[in-house]
């Protein structure tokens, strides 16, 4: 099996900033049709999300497994399905420490445990350094999406512009 492991929030939907309302739900440019190619060469799709706004009391668990389920079904409209949400309700200042926050491996290592992957086989698409630093510190193939949202610090593997982008970089590498 293959796996795409996703960022959320600035990778599949547009990062409004503590996105949560079912309404707010709006997919980037290049989104579907890059799902679409991944999954057409056997890719199966993790999402693995940070959700501070847990933490902050700005939503809550129940709020995001709204939005969640509102992004299944409207994926699933275009045939794409996703295999799994792993989310980290955590922030530091708030919560304390924890093995979930990206970039630390906490929710791959169960992803790896539960569909029987080696997450140095995956390959990490996100918008942000802890990303790509999640990616890296599985040994896995790391994908920039440039939205210049945020300062990128990390070298990833490739940058692109979107996920139809980042498949076409990956496809033309022969990586796939």
């Amino acid at each position: 099996m293959k796996f795409l492991i996703l960022d959320r929030d600035g990778t599949i939907n547009i990062d409004k900033g503590y996105v949560y309302k079912t309404e707010d739900l709006e997919f980037l440019p290049g989104v579907i049709e890059g799902l679409k190619k991944f999954q057409s060469v056997g890719f199966k799709f993790i999402v693995v999300t940070n959700q501070a706004g847990i933490a902050r009391n700005i939503y809550t668990e129940a709020d995001m497994h709204r939005f969640h389920g509102q992004m299944m079904e409207e994926l699933k409209r275009f045939g794409i399905k996703i295999e799994l949400f792993l989310f980290c309700p955590h922030y530091p200042e708030f919560t304390g420490e924890c093995a979930c926050r990206k970039p630390k491996t906490g929710l791959i290592k169960s992803a790896e445990q539960k569909f029987g992957f080696n997450a140095s086989e995956a390959i990490f698409i996100g918008d942000k350094d802890s990303d790509i630093e999640l990616g890296k510190n599985c040994g896995g193939l790391t994908v920039l999406i440039q939205n210049d949202q945020y300062p990128n610090k990390v070298k990833p593997d490739f940058k692109a512009r979107d996920l139809n982008h980042a498949f076409d970089q990956l496809r033309e590498a022969r990586l796939l």
